[in-house]
């Protein structure tokens, strides 16, 4: 279950696990108020407290099995410092898994006009690079273990969520705005409450909406599943995954050749690791530096077809 700080109170958390929810996780980006303030967050750092503190309790008492805490790197405002007391506070609760996202500017985003216009100033690459290694270095020493580019926890709090999502499986979002993808082809739920009442209705009503009836599974692309296993700790098995292609075996060894040779310069600089078939990012460079791996995949991709 997904928890807002801005909204979340002690009395939902009972609710949900009278409800029979046992892991939560709890958006908290910054323990800052002025960045959290000028990231156009609703919550302030008292929120986020609060809701740490409720989530680690019912931990420590069993009543919860999991709670994840997420944060978010390189937001406006903050700087080295700022980041390593943002990761130093969300330790001192001991959450047993956490999520490291690196802050996305898209086109469309206010965030975007703002950069267009000189107005919003952010870290520079050398600096985020200088965040991403502290964040290795801290967490490691904290007793948090990396198993995938974007994710850290303690020994046996992997979450199965992510791991099916970057495994390429299928998975059921229920709620508000979320995303699922039962069958490998993704699908949202109505964002604003009126629109996704109407569709729970109709679901109810009438009959059940295409998306929530079995059918055949649609296997990724082969790039968009060498680039989500590729975000896991342990890689990729490259011809397990090749062989979903169903290429004669002539093809099959030519285009796994370009890739290997694609690849050779990553294998020497030592961000890419070879294992048999199976490569994988090294930690903490490769995990990094993962953007400059993945497209020159993207680039095999495209010449191969």
């Amino acid at each position: 279950m997904e928890v807002d700080p801005a909204s979340f109170t002690q009395d939902d958390l009972f609710g949900f696990i009278n409800a029979g929810i046992n892991r939560f996780s709890l958006g908290v980006q910054s323990f800052n108020n002025q960045i959290l303030q000028k990231s156009g967050r609703r919550h302030s750092k008292e929120d986020a407290e609060k809701s740490c503190l409720w989530l680690k309790r019912e931990f420590d008492s069993g009543l919860i099995k999991s709670w994840s805490l997420d944060l978010i790197q390189n937001l406006p405002l903050s700087g080295f410092k700022e980041w390593q007391d943002d990761l130093k506070k969300a330790i001192t609760f001991s959450p047993p898994h956490l999520s490291i996202y690196d802050l996305n500017i898209e086109n469309g985003t206010v965030f975007k006009k703002l950069i267009n216009l000189g107005k919003l100033k952010l870290p520079s690459d050398e600096e985020a690079f200088r965040n991403s290694e502290s964040t290795h270095l801290i967490l490691k020493n904290s007793g948090y273990s990396r198993y995938e580019i974007s994710n850290y926890c303690l020994p046996r709090h992997q979450s199965r969520h992510n791991r099916v999502y970057w495994s390429g499986l299928g998975w059921w979002s229920f709620g508000q705005g979320s995303t699922s993808s039962p069958w490998g082809e993704k699908f949202t739920r109505p964002r604003v409450s009126k629109e996704y009442k109407e569709w729970v209705t109709r679901q109810d009503e009438f009959n059940l909406d295409s998306s929530l009836t079995n059918k055949e599974f649609v296997y990724k692309e082969l790039d968009e599943k060498i680039m989500l296993g590729l975000r896991l700790k342990e890689g990729i098995d490259i011809k397990e995954v090749f062989k979903e292609q169903n290429w004669e075996n002539k093809k099959f060894e030519s285009n796994f050749s370009k890739l290997v040779e694609e690849w050779e310069r990553f294998l020497e600089s030592g961000l890419l690791v070879r294992k048999g078939n199976r490569f994988f990012l090294s930690e903490p460079n490769g995990m990094e530096l993962s953007n400059q791996v993945l497209v020159s995949m993207f680039k095999w991709w495209d010449e191969i077809n």
